[in-house]
């Protein structure tokens, strides 16, 4: 009795052993910074998409202007993560359908404006010269459409 439950033992611990190689092997094969690629259906807009669909990584550029003078560490969030800060009082960015962009003015005690002074031609919102004031707070530009 006890050799059938060491064989059986070892059988469950190469079964485990090989199926934890298996997965790192896969994990290893499918890594990607990008993972549009491995996304097989997507919802957007009520309607299903898939990866032939051009729209998933179609892009559109937004040119922000920062119209308050001595404020340079205003932070530009898009999906609420920090992508860049304004040089020379302008940023540009890169989007997506459906991104949000908001604007971080935690570090100041005065208002700050921001304004939309350039879009692609396949940006439908945000607005050109649409502007947002913050105090003290994050607020929302906009949500990004395409067309």
């Amino acid at each position: 009795m006890k050799s059938l439950f060491n064989k059986v033992e070892k059988l469950i611990f190469l079964l485990f052993l090989s199926c934890f190689i298996l997965l790192l092997t896969v994990q290893f094969l499918s890594y990607s910074s990008d993972y549009d690629h491995y996304t097989y259906n997507m919802i957007r807009n009520n309607k299903l998409l898939t990866l032939n669909d051009e729209k998933i990584n179609e892009k559109g550029i937004i040119v922000l202007k920062n119209m308050t003078q001595n404020h340079e560490d205003i932070k530009i969030l898009l999906n609420g993560e920090p992508i860049g800060e304004f040089y020379n009082d302008e940023v540009k960015i890169y989007v997506r359908n459906n991104d949000i962009i908001e604007i971080d003015g935690t570090k100041y005690d005065d208002q700050l404006k921001v304004k939309v002074i350039g879009v692609s031609k396949n940006v439908e919102t945000p607005k050109l010269d649409t502007t947002v004031i913050t105090f003290q707070s994050i607020e929302i530009l906009s949500r990004v459409k395409l067309k």
